[in-house]
């Protein structure tokens, strides 16, 4: 099965950009080899420009003040104690996201040369070929290091998008002739996620608010943005999720 997600605000948008781009940082930090770990730093620079925006910690904090004082998680202990944590944490991060490589003369350097095609070239940057040259567990660590006052904004928003998607309601639906429509959704749904079985070849392009909700199903392919419309009728899911205890 295949899920695509549709947020309905900016702030889920931010933490799903911030989840995906941290876990492709940690999936290739684990990696052994030079290329592995040239993708892990060119990420750790997409982290620092997605989640330098002034009000996204706050944003975090607030979401993370309003599910503890909610309560509704109580009965959840170890839940509980990992909202308490994951504050606590990130509160304790004092410098703004991604200052640490701001001020550091060689990643900046890197950052900008990243951009240019061929830019990482050994001619252009021999100390970066250098460091490509490094043990690998040198390398991880130089990574981890300049990671680590980043990993609190991850553990949130993994957190928050965690508690987001396990309150949920599923609906069975079925797009006619590719087609499906439905007048309104409960004020409170922050997320919507289409899901369906990855061999029938088919993306959805939603449009919804609280207002209406329209899903068109094209098929796939690598050729241009947009596929043509299906014809037939499409048996999918749609997946309603909420912050809050109870849909409104």
């Amino acid at each position: 099965m295949l899920s695509f997600d549709h947020p309905l605000s900016e702030r889920v948008r931010s933490l799903i950009r911030i989840e995906h781009l941290f876990n492709r940082f940690n999936h290739t930090v684990a990696g052994e080899d030079k290329w592995s770990h040239h993708v892990a730093l060119a990420t750790l620079f997409e982290i620092m420009e997605c989640s330098s925006r002034a009000e996204m910690k706050l944003d975090i904090l607030q979401e993370l003040e309003r599910q503890r004082q909610a309560g509704k998680h109580q009965n959840n202990q170890d839940l509980w104690n990992r909202i308490q944590q994951t504050t606590q944490d990130l509160q304790d991060v004092q410098q703004k996201f991604g200052q640490h490589i701001r001020e550091n003369e060689w990643l900046m350097a890197m950052k900008q040369r990243m951009v240019v095609a061929g830019g990482t070239t050994p001619v252009e940057l021999p100390s970066y070929y250098y460091w490509q040259h490094l043990p690998t567990e040198k390398r991880r660590e130089d990574l981890k290091c300049w990671s680590q006052s980043m990993m609190p904004t991850y553990q949130a928003a993994h957190l928050l998008l965690d508690i987001l998607r396990e309150n949920q309601h599923v609906v069975e639906c079925c797009a006619e002739q590719g087609n499906y429509q439905q007048k309104s959704l409960a004020q409170n749904i922050h997320l919507l996620t289409v899901e369906l079985p990855t061999d029938l070849g088919l993306l959805p392009e939603v449009s919804a608010n609280k207002y209406f909700t329209h899903i068109r199903f094209v098929e796939a392919n690598q050729e241009s943005m947009r596929g043509k419309q299906v014809e037939q009728d499409v048996e999918f899911k749609i997946i309603m999720c909420s912050f809050d205890a109870e849909l409104k």
